[in-house]
């Protein structure tokens, strides 16, 4: 009894057996289909020539569909939703034109020719050779000549005497099979070969590609920045705005109770240390609204500085130069005319580029390090150096370097570049080049 792991096997290679030889057979018919609308074709050439744009894409077209039944991947040239009849027509302004459907027209009607002379020439031949046996008699001889051995005949009158001319055509019927079969897997390679996507079609999908995420970067982008701008505002025109108001009504509650010790009797002592305990309180909480205060105008200053977005990016690195952890110098060079067009996703970038670097600086380059920013704005784009003289070795391909990787996304999210320079001992230098309009901000 045969194991299920035999009878599977077997399931599946007589399986692949079938699949093999449908495939041959489908090859030997569509060669067949070539053969035979071969002689059609030639008579029509000349009609089809007054046609020459539509007649080429057409027959090529016909051939990748017969190929594709075959098995072959020869995918159609019609771009999908397009109109059959646009493509038709202008099918000939391509490249693609020119490189594959000619190419293919005339290598298949070559292969067509060959495939008819096949056919022409082996169909009648097999059929002669299996007929003759089967219809020899006294009354119909069968006469057999040899063109090439001069002088050899023989006359056959019955299927005794003719027999053997069978098992000849059965060889030549193989063999005519098996060049139809071979002609037809060439035909199935060649129009897979030329109905690949040319250059032009790549190009394009590529550069709708590439328009597609340029455009959804800069919907992210300016979003980002309308987000900052909208938290800034809301947090200083409400949260803020409530609590410095709280702030004084607290301080203007501590003078009246100053006010009431002052006036109050010097024996009424209970009274006189129940107004010590509220000035107590009200100084407490007094100061817990202004250290709140505080952290929230460092939580709006870290999401958008009130003095970037009303003054602009040079005032807010000098700004940041001041409260900056180490000791920092700022140094800008460019006219106003090019400080004044950069625009504010570019100026957001940069500030938080150089806020992250100042912080690593702080952390990194030790006690004693010093740093400095330079600036430099030109028609051409703005060019921002950050360096300092600490201990180096700064790696952004490190495990844990997330700052530095997400400082040169956010650099190139407007078209610039982070360049980082940091031997160890010396220092490090980061340099960012940035456009002073982003590329999906321009026209």
């Amino acid at each position: 009894m045969a194991a299920p792991a035999d009878v599977e096997s077997s399931t599946q290679s007589n399986s692949e057996r079938t699949r093999r030889w449908g495939r041959r057979g489908m090859l030997v018919l569509i060669e067949l289909i070539h053969a035979v609308l071969f002689i059609p074709l030639v008579v029509a050439a000349l009609p089809l020539l007054l046609a020459f744009h539509l007649a080429v894409p057409l027959a090529a077209e016909a051939g990748r569909t017969l190929a594709r039944a075959a098995g072959a991947n020869a995918p159609s040239a019609v771009p999908p939703g397009a109109s059959r009849w646009a493509w038709l027509t202008g099918r000939i302004a391509h490249a693609a034109f020119w490189r594959q459907d000619l190419p293919l027209l005339l290598s298949g009607t070559l292969l067509s020719g060959i495939g008819f002379f096949i056919a022409a020439v082996g169909g009648p031949l097999v059929g002669v050779l299996v007929v003759s046996p089967f219809i020899a008699s006294p009354e119909h001889p069968i006469e057999l000549t040899l063109s090439d051995l001069p002088g050899w005949s023989r006359t056959a009158t019955s299927f005794g005497q003719i027999w053997w001319t069978l098992p000849i055509a059965l060889f030549g019927l193989v063999l005519a099979v098996s060049l139809l079969a071979a002609l037809g897997c060439l035909r199935c390679r060649m129009t897979t070969v030329l109905s690949r996507p040319d250059d032009e079609a790549r190009l394009a999908a590529l550069t709708a590609e590439v328009g597609h995420l340029t455009s959804g970067r800069a919907t992210l982008v300016d979003a980002f920045d309308a987000e900052r701008a909208r938290i800034e505002r809301d947090l200083h025109d409400g949260a803020q705005q409530r609590l410095v108001a709280l702030a004084m009504r607290l301080g203007t509650a501590e003078l009246h109770a100053d006010r009431l010790a002052a006036l109050d009797d010097a024996g009424h002592t209970a009274e006189t240390g129940v107004l010590a305990a509220l000035r107590t309180d009200i100084r407490s909480a007094q100061e817990e609204v202004e250290a709140a205060l505080r952290s929230l105008r460092d939580t709006v200053h870290g999401i958008r500085p009130a003095i970037l977005t009303e003054r602009g990016l040079v005032p807010a690195l000098r700004d940041l130069a001041g409260r900056a952890p180490l000791p920092t110098t700022v140094a800008i060079a460019g006219e106003d005319t090019d400080l004044a067009a950069i625009t504010s996703p570019v100026a957001t970038t940069v500030y938080f580029a150089v806020t992250e670097a100042l912080t690593n600086a702080a952390k990194h380059a030790g006690p004693d390090a010093r740093a400095r920013v330079e600036l430099t704005a030109t028609a051409q784009g703005l060019s921002v150096i950050v360096v300092d003289d600490g201990a180096g070795g700064a790696d952004p391909h490190a495990p844990g370097s997330t700052g530095l990787a997400g400082m040169a996304q956010r650099v190139e999210s407007v078209g610039g570049r982070l360049t980082i320079g940091s031997p160890p001992g010396v220092g490090t230098r980061l340099t960012l080049t940035v456009p002073l309009t982003p590329p999906w901000a321009r026209g």
